[in-house]
């Protein structure tokens, strides 16, 4: 048997223009043809959320109990830029082409965490047969353009031209496309009401949106409590 392991890859970025890391979950017995969970961090994180998270045991457990299909999980590092400009050039020209090269998956799922979930949704409308499930946990997501965020953007045109709660009402979005979400009760940057909108206009649009209000603040904590039911969705 060939245990699970984390894999730690180093990414020299032409870019970004410098090295950049990605943290890899691979499943006891790992074989080619598994499918990929791309999973964004949030602001103040990297790629180091997989051990956070405590990933590893989690899905080494779930695997084994039958209440997930084994996959590779892949945290890039994606500083505190939201993804945008030459991060998204990177994610989606070196990080996806290298991990895919080198693993030989096969489909694609994208979740994220707070500013990561923004990602993950964002990424997902732009792209949207790139990946068929997509997760929001407490993403940073709002309907008002809050002036502390500005800098990433540069305009409110921009703002909105990226932001999900936006997008949704304009993109092309597959009929196979699944979506989760989620946010703590408490969330202190109350963004279980961004999920509460944009589930909604999900749902107008006929795409399959479950949207989960639970206890809790906007704290990794929240994360961990709810992580079993994120791998739940992505490894059906």
């Amino acid at each position: 048997m060939i245990k699970s392991r984390i894999d730690t890859i180093e990414i020299q970025s032409r870019t970004l223009g410098k090295t950049m890391v990605v943290t890899i979950y691979m499943p006891t017995n790992f074989c080619e043809g598994l499918p990929v969970l791309y999973f964004m961090h949030g602001r103040s994180g990297d790629e180091s959320i997989i051990h956070a998270l405590y990933i590893q045991t989690v899905a080494d457990r779930m695997i084994a109990d039958g209440r997930m299909k084994p996959m590779l999980i892949v945290c890039p590092r994606m500083e505190d830029a939201l993804g945008l400009g030459a991060f998204e050039d990177y994610f989606f020209n070196e990080v996806m082409p290298i991990v895919e090269k080198q693993y030989k998956t096969s489909v694609r799922c994208i979740g994220g965490v707070s500013a990561g979930g923004f990602i993950a949704l964002n990424y997902a409308f732009r792209h949207p047969y790139l990946f068929e499930r997509v997760g929001g946990h407490m993403p940073a997501i709002e309907d008002v353009l809050d002036d502390d965020d500005l800098h990433y953007f540069g305009t409110s045109e921009q703002w909105k031209a990226n932001n999900p709660l936006f997008l949704v009402q304009k993109c092309t979005l597959p009929s196979t496309m699944e979506i989760y979400l989620d946010a703590g009760s408490e969330d202190e940057g109350g963004f279980y009401r961004g999920c509460a909108q944009l589930a909604e206009r999900l749902a107008v649009r006929g795409v399959l949106v479950q949207n989960h209000l639970n206890e809790g603040h906007h704290t990794i904590d929240y994360i961990k409590a709810h992580l079993e039911e994120y791998l739940m969705f992505y490894a059906k």
